[in-house]
């Protein structure tokens, strides 16, 4: 049984937007729902949640609660359920009037007992018959962060709604950025500059893999407000391993190896970086050659992305620049959205039709892996964020492309 209560503080002290940021994500979702002749959707999901109200809490991973359920519906204002303990979260964070609150939340009985409870307010605010969307679909893997059972419960409580898949109408609204969103964008990616140019001012030689990683990491928390652990990859490491934090101790960083890195710290929740491949000591003609070749690659994408111009499109020109130098591209996507989520739709990727759009965020990518002769697996290229102009792209802070070494 939930519990409808009142707000105790009318103004939340702590919101990461002002309620007209707010009231337009809320209005352009509802204009979403129209088109598709949704009643209401449902949203369970931590990123959806955050980005619709700003509501935040670390209790999203573990599923011994249900931190918080948002009801958005047509007619009217959207409700947040969420356990007693995080009616001040919900008050501090968000605009939320409708607040519903689960007591003793880590009751198994109640637990379990959220779906019904939750089916329930679906059926106070639109009826027992109407199209309610969920967060599913074809468009970035969207998906109800709940045991298979809770949907299931959920689901089996409403045997006269339609359920539609909705992750299209989330992600239209998510997918075009707000001048705050650009922003939290961009100081995230200056982040990355910042300690880029920090790593290059400190390096010394007998630092390893994990040693550059931590490094960045330590940088990164003091430019910005949070960071997952940064993937790094030397070309020493026994086995090619991609995207992965650098943990392990004793990989060694010597003359003439290579070394990814792709940092990621967030601002307000948005993930920044600008991926960098760096060549341990000076570099030779070939090696600059390759590196060259790999920022012509991201240059010429950056150069095509506009308004109307399809994502798949811009990956093929990415492949045929390659191809063009002699190299190639070793991924089948050359880039993708981003924003609270570290990848978001459109992907840039073979055959994709998505069309670019004004205000999206773009980063733009194209990487090349191979094995030399000694074993050492070497990584050339990089990434970058761009933001969609009326008539093409701007680029967020990025590193300069012609600081490509390390310890020279």
């Amino acid at each position: 049984m939930l519990d409808k209560v009142q707000r105790h503080y009318s103004f939340p002290p702590y919101a990461p937007f002002p309620r007209s940021e707010f009231t337009h994500r809320i209005q352009r979702l509802k204009e979403e729902m129209e088109a598709a002749k949704l009643d209401a959707i449902v949203m369970w999901g931590e990123n959806n949640i955050r980005y619709f109200t700003g509501f935040l809490t670390n209790h999203f991973p573990p599923v011994t609660v249900c931190p918080g359920v948002l009801i958005v519906a047509a007619d009217k204002e959207p409700v947040m359920i969420v356990p007693n303990f995080f009616q001040g979260v919900v008050e501090g964070f968000t605009f939320i009037e409708d607040m519903r609150i689960q007591h003793n939340p880590h009751v198994t009985e109640n637990l379990r007992g959220m779906p019904q409870d939750v089916a329930n307010v679906v059926v106070e605010l639109v009826g027992p018959k109407a199209r309610v969307g969920i967060e599913g679909g074809i468009k970035g893997g969207m998906t109800i962060p709940r045991p298979v059972n809770d949907i299931d419960a959920f689901r089996a409580a409403l045997p006269d709604i339609e359920f539609v898949y909705a992750a299209d109408q989330i992600w239209n609204v998510r997918m075009i950025k707000s001048l705050l969103e650009v922003e939290a964008l961009s100081q995230a990616c200056e982040a990355v500059v910042r300690s880029y140019h920090d790593l290059q001012g400190a390096f010394e030689w007998g630092w390893t893999e994990k040693d550059v990683a931590l490094f960045i990491r330590h940088q990164l928390l003091e430019y910005a407000e949070e960071c997952l652990p940064n993937m790094c990859m030397s070309s020493r490491r026994e086995i090619f391993m991609a995207d992965i934090p650098a943990w392990d101790e004793g990989i060694p960083l010597m003359r003439g190896d290579r070394v990814i890195v792709e940092p990621l710290p967030q601002v307000k929740g948005y993930w920044g970086s600008s991926g960098r491949t760096f060549h341990m000591g000076p570099a030779t003609d070939e090696e600059i050659r390759k590196i060259q070749v790999l920022d012509k690659g991201r240059q010429v994408a950056a150069e095509m992305t506009k308004p109307g111009v399809r994502t798949g499109d811009i990956m093929d020109a990415i492949n045929e620049t390659l191809k063009d130098g002699g190299l190639f591209c070793s991924l089948d996507q050359g880039g993708h959205g981003v924003g609270i989520d570290g990848q978001e739709p459109p992907a840039i990727a073979l055959g994709e039709t998505f069309e670019v759009q004004e205000n999206m965020v773009l980063a733009v990518e194209c990487w090349m892996f191979e094995t030399d002769e000694n074993g050492h697996h070497r990584v050339y290229g990089g990434e970058d964020y761009v933001v969609v102009t009326p008539d093409g792209c701007d680029p967020l802070p990025t590193f300069p492309t012609d600081i490509f070494s390390l310890g020279d």
